[in-house]
């Protein structure tokens, strides 16, 4: 039996059995070469759950939809590792109970998908350990490289055609699981912290304060970046604030449900080359 087959079967079984209210998966897309999220509350339902590698979306930010799991019933979620750290995230933020979470994990190698053992968050813990100790190199180091060799006007410039694209939807808000907050900053207009037109200083407000939000706690699962209709490569500057994090706070961001976020703790011996 194939893996895909593996899990559905588990998935129709544990909404048989109501051990979970709902799985949350993935179904076809509206192509051949695309997933989109699958919401089955019924093991008929589960019969269009599909798993392959394809299947990219982190779907944790669905967990935290407003209700889903006030009344305190379990819900199952396919989670590729980045969908397990944020659920880490989440609970160390005290945004969902991890206890209500059964997890169906699983991961690309290879061109195949490959099932992770465990189903409640803490089962995960030794292999979330291995990421942190041998982090993998993403294909936007090569693009940060040549970033870094840039001197300042020609980052800022870089930086100013790309974010000159944004046209204020929020798409990548919405589709990252960190962005949890009932009423964003640029929601506000009394007072207007962020000005909501697009233009280039409105872009810049928005798109850094959004990436120094997200330090320490991006999981870099993509959400955002292939949710941006106009390809802004959100993932670059998100990319470098997890290197910078890991590298001057030795932080990896979703390590486990207790870790303090950084940008609420501090340790004797971090670095203070902030400080002028």
């Amino acid at each position: 039996m194939s893996i895909e087959a593996q899990y559905r079967e588990r998935a129709k079984e544990l909404l048989s059995s109501g051990e979970v209210k709902l799985v949350v998966g993935y179904g076809s897309g509206t192509t051949q070469d695309r997933r989109r999220p699958l919401f089955a509350s019924s093991p008929e339902q589960a019969d269009g759950l599909v798993l392959d590698t394809l299947c990219i979306a982190n779907l944790t930010g669905y967990l935290v939809a407003e209700g889903l799991l006030s009344d305190e019933k379990r819900v199952a979620v396919f989670l590729r590792p980045e969908g397990i750290r944020s659920i880490n995230i989440l609970a160390a933020e005290n945004q969902l109970n991890p206890d209500q979470i059964l997890i169906m994990g699983f991961e690309p190698q290879q061109g195949e998908i490959r099932p992770l053992e465990g189903s409640n968050v803490a089962d995960f813990s030794e292999y979330i350990i291995t990421l942190s100790e041998n982090p993998s190199v993403s294909e936007s180091d090569t693009v940060i490289e040549k970033l870094e060799k840039m001197n300042a006007v020609e980052r800022f410039s870089f930086w100013q055609d790309e974010f000159s694209k944004c046209i204020k939807c929020y798409a990548c808000r919405q589709a990252c699981p960190m962005c949890y907050c009932r009423r964003c900053i640029v929601d506000c207009n009394q007072p207007q912290w962020i000005n909501t037109s697009p233009h280039t200083l409105g872009n810049f407000e928005w798109n850094i304060i959004r990436a120094f939000h997200l330090a320490g706690r991006c999981v870099e699962c993509g959400n955002c970046d292939r949710a941006c209709p106009v390809n802004i490569p959100l993932r670059l500057i998100n990319r470098r604030m997890a290197v910078e994090t890991l590298e001057s706070f030795d932080h990896f961001a979703g390590l486990s449900i207790t870790q303090e976020p950084l940008l609420a703790s501090f340790k004797k011996d971090d670095t203070e080359t902030f400080i002028l």
